[in-house]
């Protein structure tokens, strides 16, 4: 675990990053909340590894805000 307040370390955000790609492509469609609830981490730490997956087009959105869904790229 970490203090409140210290970043997590690059290795740590890689390793978050993958096994998010893996459960959204096993559970596509899914709202941010059941996917960390599937993954067991809050949606505040999802939050950087979903933009990054975002940015690198391995994973797609639909809709707004807390209504927003995520699916696995090419589907």
């Amino acid at each position: 675990k970490r203090k409140a307040g210290q970043k997590r370390s690059p290795d740590e955000i890689t390793k978050t990053t993958d096994k998010l790609l893996a459960y959204i492509t096993k559970n596509s469609g899914q709202r941010i909340e059941e996917i960390a609830k599937g993954v067991g981490n809050s949606t505040k730490e999802l939050t950087l590894p979903v933009k990054k997956l975002l940015n690198d087009k391995k994973i797609s959105s639909k809709g707004e805000k807390r209504a927003t869904r995520y699916y696995a790229a090419g589907k």
